[in-house]
């Protein structure tokens, strides 16, 4: 908790997260795991690493998502597993959706800011046209030009995650 919500204070302030806090995380996660439970426990820490990571690549490739975003889950997923990891991302995937439209509306309704329909558009026909998916910045008057902290979504997800653990006798992630 001290990690994620350190994190969290420090992107909504500076919109970066430090990578020595990142890289120790990791570190600190594969430990904790192998002490605990030898091999099998650092197999869980890279299990959960990887699956974090995977699921946000794809954001960081397009553009979308930030670097340091990236390597926080993925610290997270060293700390909590594969299973934990697997709703801490579902979290924090929606709040963040919900937290970025909440953003949108206030910029467009109060701020008279643009849109990004068009923008949208002009994504969409390039990846019609040439198979690739392509990511266009935000121009400064949209919308969604202001860029939110990921990591106060990922931090309340993940303290949601924490709090009301969902049961996990059926899981294949156990």
């Amino acid at each position: 908790m001290v990690l994620i919500w350190s994190a969290a204070w420090i992107d909504f302030r500076t919109h970066k997260i430090p990578n020595v806090l990142t890289v120790s995380a990791v570190l600190i996660g594969f430990l904790i795991h192998t002490v605990d439970s030898g091999l099998l426990g650092l197999w869980q820490s890279l299990a959960g690493f990887s699956l974090a990571l995977i699921f946000l690549l794809p954001g960081y490739a397009l553009g979308a998502t930030a670097a340091g975003d990236v390597k926080l889950m993925g610290a997270l997923g060293s700390l909590l597993g594969p299973s934990r990891i697997i709703y801490a991302l579902v979290h924090s995937i929606l709040l963040a959706g919900i937290i970025g439209l909440v953003m949108a509306v206030i910029a467009w309704r109060i701020r008279g800011a643009t849109g990004p329909l068009k923008r949208y558009r002009e994504m969409f026909w390039c990846l019609a046209l040439t198979g690739k998916p392509v990511y266009i910045k935000p121009e400064a008057g949209e919308a969604m030009a202001r860029r939110m902290p990921l990591a106060v979504p990922i931090a309340i997800g993940t303290t949601i995650s924490l709090l009301f653990p969902i049961d996990m006798t059926c899981s294949p992630f156990r």
